[in-house]
């Protein structure tokens, strides 16, 4: 987790101590055995790999912040590459799922991350 130039992470891995999908693990092992991009594997196939499944009392346990504010229909997972001091061990090969936290190519705005002491924060031109 590098932040960007017009933003400030704190590096406290709640963007990947806590991941939510709508697919279960084997729908997740599915897509990546099918899927790629141009001939580069999809998420699904690092996800696969690095993403493990947490029971939602897990997931709670883990970011209370986040899991509360999800339907009983997400399922959750952590990542394997989250270093101890808080940095993605696989940042330049990490998804693109990854990459577009928390915006996903949307105009940044206010609103709750991934965890309510989260330091991510993106400096907005004044007038947005």
């Amino acid at each position: 987790m590098s932040p960007s130039p017009d933003s400030l992470c704190n590096l406290c891995g709640a963007c990947c101590r806590t991941i939510a999908l709508d697919q279960d693990a084997q729908e997740v092992a599915a897509m990546a055995a099918l899927t790629t991009v141009l001939g580069i594997p999809s998420d699904h196939a690092f996800a696969a790999e690095h993403w493990h499944a947490l029971t939602r009392e897990e997931a709670l346990a883990r970011n209370p912040f986040y899991v509360t504010r999800l339907p009983a229909t997400k399922h959750f997972y952590c990542c394997d590459q989250l270093a101890a001091d808080g940095r993605c061990g696989a940042h330049e090969t990490r998804p693109l799922v990854c990459r577009g936290y928390p915006w996903y190519g949307e105009p940044p705005t206010d609103m709750p991350l991934a965890d309510a002491e989260c330091g991510y924060k993106v400096e907005q031109p004044p007038g947005e």
